[in-house]
């Protein structure tokens, strides 16, 4: 008895043992019946050579929500996105007379928005408002993925204290 014990022992172990030595122990989504992951599409986002400007660099083409956020960065170094600017949200538009609808579609050529003015109301596009204040700090550009799966961030780039 106390033999058949220790073989039970060492075979369960040698069973155990043999996936981990074949250095693979996942198992492919087609074998469990998942889909694969979604993978990101190849999205950069870019500070461009003022404060407030952007570019958007991507690898082939890619659907984003037309939405054009700006989060800013905390003492402790978290973000928290910044809420009504330009009296609703800023937009990917290259002029601010350009209609656009819910996503836009970047290809390689890539994309440089309306800058964003450092201003609180009179952010990007929209001149008429009398309730401005001129934000400062750090900051960093964010664009979605037209499904809203995937967050592209930008780099951190600094607005000083009295930047025009």
């Amino acid at each position: 008895m106390h033999m058949r014990f220790w073989l039970l022992f060492w075979m369960f172990l040698l069973a155990a043992w043999e996936p981990a030595k074949s250095g693979s122990t996942a198992q492919s989504a087609s074998s469990t019946g998942q889909q694969p992951p979604e993978s990101a599409p190849a999205i950069e986002v870019r500070n461009g050579q003022s404060p407030g400007s952007l570019e958007l660099r991507v690898t082939g083409t890619a659907d984003l929500e037309s939405g054009l956020f700006v989060e800013r960065q905390l003492g402790d170094g978290s973000f928290e996105p910044l809420r009504n600017l330009d009296q609703s949200s800023m937009r990917l538009v290259t002029s601010c007379d350009q209609s656009i609808g819910i996503c836009v579609r970047v290809d390689e050529h890539g994309l440089r928005p309306v800058p964003w003015s450092g201003m609180s109301c009179s952010s990007q596009c929209n001149q008429l408002c009398d309730k401005n204040v001129q934000l400062y700090g750090r900051f960093r550009f964010v664009v979605r993925s037209c499904d809203g799966k995937f967050r592209f961030e930008g780099p951190v780039f600094e607005l000083p204290e009295r930047h025009r």
